[in-house]
């Protein structure tokens, strides 16, 4: 779940309070080392010396000691009891013997994890070589290469990545056989050209079988030799991992006293509390997210420091999202930074934020020109680097986005170049008739349009409040689940009672075929009673006109989204009258074939790069909007603090004159 969370609604990268003891001699140098790597928000120095209490230098061995117990008894085949009958009285000396034991223990271990490692993935080769003679054998082939290197081809068995494969396939004269082994994976018995073959041969060599049959063979043959390999592989991966478990349960007494030990110093330890009295150490306090807790720790204990952290009320956060997802906190810092008990939206802000982009920029060509505009346009208006590689991440998506829908909607530059994607993938999204010919058809397509966008609108605005209702249960906020409970009720009944007192066909989810109008009606006019007495009762002394407001505000969202429609087409039509003009003009020069395609390869490059900066900015503004207040503004608060460790970054400065 948590792998799946941050691909909708991620937890942001929260902060603990961290206390670091240090030799007086080693600060200096260990704060100018955070500072460098801006790992640490430090907390003024009366606050720090408040909060501070001493923490033994014991501490290490001790915090070591646990991970060795914890990763000794992870490897335990079932949980073990173990009566504990003596402690040495000398802690840290036990303490100490114990830890090299261990140390020792897990040395062995990870030597025997190695080993299983290697020969599971030769196993999983063989078991795949297996698969491809079983289809070779199946296929009734009397012989088969599986590897063979002459003077003019290579032929070579691989196994692995199938992206990996497939590019070696691309480089390869042909490939005689290929089975999926599992998902992701492949193996392929591929033909090279050997002069191919001797440039990637150190690449080939990582994904080759490891069975050295040269020659022509028998498949049926080499099954069975193949059969017999993963058999008694199968047996030695076995037996290894039979050897880790009773390794590990060999020293079961000793992580038992291990276990008992470290918790006992660190029990004892007064965490930080000489710290303060003593003139050999120093102590300095602050934030670090708990990301960089390994690195902070690992910078601390090579100036002979210690570290200790603590949950602490109301800390700093940090976006925690992945890679494709960065560009996009731009959007969440425009409306704050989550609270560590928020979820931070921006995942699912950059899926809605494309979306919409994309419905306002349905078009090939200026999708194209958006990604290619934005790497030598943005430069000249942005200077931080970091916020303009980000501006040209989100305009690459949102190219890409607006790629697609350029397709579904058949056009690419309009219909000049639209036309031809048209008469092989029928347009899905509506589109304006070639240089606005037909009016008819352009009053159908901006009404289709605009129901789309007015579509969109309403599931929308509904999944928003889906999320808060999901929220506000989660959080355990009684008064947000009866809201938003009823705010969704009365939008999935508020659409066929509209129906059928005004005749609109707004009926969406189609509930009029399983319900009559009448009931639809009463249904929708008692949730307003019913929302309106509970915001009467809860939000005293205005809830009596606030929910007036919330109902309205569902309306108005809804039909916020007719800008789509509105964008979409106004660019459409542009640029369709900007096709006219480039039609008319190379018409007039039909005499002259090449004067009319250089001017009209001309004339469409100049108009449509001028409707392309005309027409690339409201979507961008427009849909930010959409996310930010029709969406967002339904679950996120945007309360929280971002974290702001000290850090330097050096910069480069030139001086002097050039010499000439």
């Amino acid at each position: 779940m948590a792998g799946l969370s941050k691909l909708f609604l991620n937890r942001p990268d929260v902060a603990v309070k961290t206390y670091i003891v240090v030799p007086a001699e080693e600060a200096d140098s260990l704060l100018d080392d955070l500072v460098r790597r801006s790992i640490l928000e430090p907390l003024p120095a009366g606050e720090a010396k408040r909060e501070v209490e001493k923490l033994e230098a014991r501490l290490e061995i001790a915090s070591r000691t646990e991970k060795l117990v914890q990763e000794l008894s992870s490897r335990l085949k079932s949980a073990v009891e173990v009566e504990v009958k003596e402690l040495p009285w000398d802690l840290d000396e036990g303490l100490m013997k114990l830890h090299n034991e261990l140390q020792e223990t897990m040395r062995i271990v990870r030597a025997l994890e190695e080993e299983l490692s290697r020969l599971e993935g030769t196993l999983e080769k063989l078991v795949a070589l297996r698969m491809l003679l079983a289809k070779a054998v199946e296929a009734r082939s009397t012989s088969i290469i599986l590897d063979y290197e002459g003077s003019l081809v290579a032929v070579k068995t691989l196994y692995g990545p199938a992206e990996d494969l497939k590019k070696l396939e691309e480089k390869s004269l042909e490939t005689l056989m290929k089975v999926e082994a599992q998902p992701g994976k492949l193996i392929i018995q591929v033909v090279f050209e050997r002069k191919i073959y001797d440039e990637l041969r150190d690449e080939i060599s990582r994904f080759e079988v490891g069975l050295k049959a040269t020659g022509t063979r028998d498949p049926g043959e080499l099954l069975a030799l193949v059969e017999r390999q993963v058999g008694d592989l199968s047996r030695r991966v076995e037996e290894i991992r039979e050897k880790i478990s009773s390794v590990v349960a060999s020293k079961a007494y000793e992580i038992a006293s291990a276990k008992i030990l470290a918790e006992e110093v660190l029990s004892k330890i007064g965490i930080l509390r000489e710290a303060r009295e003593s003139k050999y150490l120093t102590v300095i306090a602050g934030w670090t997210l708990r990301s960089k807790l390994p690195e902070v720790e690992k910078i601390v204990r090579g100036r002979k420091g210690v570290l200790i952290a603590e949950e602490a009320p109301d800390p700093p956060v940090e976006f925690n999202n992945l890679k494709p997802f960065k560009p996009f906190e731009l959007f969440t810092e425009i409306m704050g930074y989550p609270s560590p008990h928020e979820w931070d939206p921006t995942p699912l802000l950059t899926y809605l934020y494309l979306v919409f982009f994309s419905l306002m920029f349905p078009d090939v060509g200026y999708a194209i020109g958006l990604i290619i505009g934005s790497r030598l346009v943005l430069p000249y208006f942005v200077e931080n680097k970091e916020t303009l590689s980000k501006l040209i991440k989100i305009a690459t998506y949102a190219g890409i986005t607006g790629i697609i829908t350029g397709v579904l909607s058949g056009s690419f530059f309009g219909s000049l170049l639209g036309q031809y994607i048209s008469a092989y993938i029928p347009p899905v999204l509506p589109s304006l008739p070639p240089r606005l010919a037909a009016l008819g058809d352009i009053g159908r397509a901006i009404l289709s349009y605009i129901g789309l966008a007015l579509m969109v609108g309403y599931f929308m605005v509904l999944f928003a409040h889906a999320v808060g209702l999901y929220k506000n249960i989660v959080f355990k906020n009684k008064v947000g689940v009866g809201s938003e409970a009823i705010i969704i009720t009365l939008m999935i009944f508020a659409p066929p009672a509209i129906k059928t007192v005004f005749g609109f066909n707004v009926d969406v989810l189609g509930l009029l075929k399983l319900l009559p109008g009448d009931v639809c009606v009463k249904t929708a006019l008692s949730l307003l009673v019913v929302y309106a007495v509970f915001r009467s009762l809860v939000d005293r002394p205005f809830g009596a006109l606030l929910w007036i407001f919330d109902v309205l505000g569902v309306m108005a969202d809804t039909l916020s989204f007719v800008r789509i429609a509105g964008i979409a087409i106004g660019s459409a039509i542009m640029a369709e009258l900007l096709n006219g003009v480039i039609v008319n003009t190379t018409s007039a020069l039909a005499g002259a074939s090449i004067v009319a395609f250089v001017v009209g390869f001309v004339m469409a490059i100049t108009l449509h790069i001028v409707n392309l900066g005309l027409s690339s900015i409201s979507p961008f503004v427009h849909s930010l909007r959409l996310i930010m207040y029709e969406v967002s503004s339904k679950f996120y608060e945007g309360s929280g603090r971002r974290i702001m460790p000290a850090g330097v970054k050096a910069r480069v400065v030139k001086i002097g004159a050039p010499v000439k």
